[in-house]
């Protein structure tokens, strides 16, 4: 059964004429154009192994055309998987899974400080 997930989108304008960086998550970003069509997305990691293991991931499974590593420039994580063309599935799911996580160890840090007080 599918779930449905609302994710709240961080906009940023890039240019004046409407080009948008789109934040889904901490590791999933998208760029779209002045129209709203995707043009490239991000998918961060914290290694440049696990960024170089998911590029040829994808792009064994043609789940995009086209796929380049490098130092990020759109997230806060160290290195990011720039994406042409990536399936709207796979940004969902990586958003979703990213933050399912990020929840997660949100509500175990809160845990640890509500132990640490008493």
């Amino acid at each position: 059964m599918n779930t449905l997930v609302c994710m709240e989108v961080k906009k940023i304008e890039l240019t004046s004429d409407g080009w948008t960086l789109n934040i889904l998550s901490k590791r999933v970003a998208t760029i779209t154009d002045p129209l709203g069509i995707r043009k490239t997305s991000y998918f961060g990691f914290n290694n440049e192994k696990d960024a170089l293991a998911f590029q040829n991931y994808i792009l064994e499974k043609s789940l995009c055309t086209r796929a380049t590593v490098r130092q990020s420039e759109r997230l806060t994580t160290n290195y990011e998987c720039k994406v042409w063309s990536a399936k709207t599935e796979l940004i969902t799911f990586c958003a979703t899974k990213d933050l399912e996580t990020s929840s997660q160890e949100s509500k175990e840090d809160a845990i640890v400080a509500i132990q640490s007080v008493r």
